[in-house]
């Protein structure tokens, strides 16, 4: 329990006014509750769609979800992608890479990045919820943040980290097997609350390996910030998958 009470801490806003005596090591273990964190997110987001389609429809839903993503998160991994696409496309070398991610100003590629991104989201979330039958949209959006959370626990386990020292560092590398059979045996159960689309969860290993492999190419590995964007980017590319699934189903 005090794991999981870490990881709500460090991943949402939900004020838990608990002082925990934490080491390293809760903070590794605690990766493996990164998907039941984000059914809890995944709530808040379905409920956030509730209220804007009741008020306007499918458009003002999709903007209510995006926006209540980003206050339950308080942004956290919005940043990330943005130092990540800095970075990343500064066309420079590792050493620089990982100087203009660790700089708190935004440049041009971080915002267009964040821009495009909440652009899609919408724009998907919005079509998803004209095309979804009855009440599915709620279900689907229900495990977009699973399905994102068991992303970074996948780029944690088969990454490694590509700075010296940092937050990533908890993660990055030193997630074991245990840690991601215990995460998967989550998304199973999670997965029970529609069971048919269980296989996302395959989609989310191949989609992170390929995130991996495109991120270790530039700085030989991963860091915090582009775990943080492999969250929002697996939320943008969740959503996609989804929306093909249900067109052609």
């Amino acid at each position: 329990m005090k794991k999981l009470i870490l990881m709500i801490q460090f991943l949402t806003r939900i004020p838990i006014n608990i002082n925990l005596d934490v080491d390293e090591s809760d903070f590794l273990d605690g990766i493996m509750y990164f998907p039941l964190v984000g059914i809890i997110i995944g709530l808040f987001v379905s409920g956030s769609y509730y209220l804007g389609y009741t008020l306007g429809g499918p458009f003002l839903g999709a903007v209510f979800t995006v926006v209540g993503g980003v206050f339950i998160t308080g942004g956290l991994h919005l940043d990330g992608l943005s130092d990540t696409f800095d970075g990343i496309y500064s066309n420079r070398d590792k050493e620089r890479i990982l100087e203009i991610m660790k700089d708190s100003r935004l440049g041009a590629n971080g915002a267009l990045a964040m821009l495009i991104l909440i652009i899609l989201k919408v724009s998907l979330i919005k079509t998803l919820g004209e095309k979804a039958s009855g009440n599915e949209i709620y279900y689907y959006l229900l495990l977009m943040p699973v399905f994102a959370r068991m992303c970074q626990v996948f780029g944690a386990r088969f990454s490694v980290y590509a700075r010296n020292n940092g937050m990533g560092g908890f993660f990055i590398g030193k997630t074991a097997n245990r840690h991601l059979i215990g995460a998967l045996v989550t998304c199973v159960l999670i997965s029970l609350i529609k069971i048919e689309i269980i296989w996302v969860f395959l989609v989310a290993y191949l989609f992170s390996l390929w995130y991996i492999k495109h991120i270790s190419s530039k700085i030989g590995g991963m860091t915090g910030d582009t775990l943080g964007a492999l969250c929002e980017l697996g939320e943008v590319f969740y959503l996609f998958v989804i929306l093909v699934y249900v067109v052609i189903s």
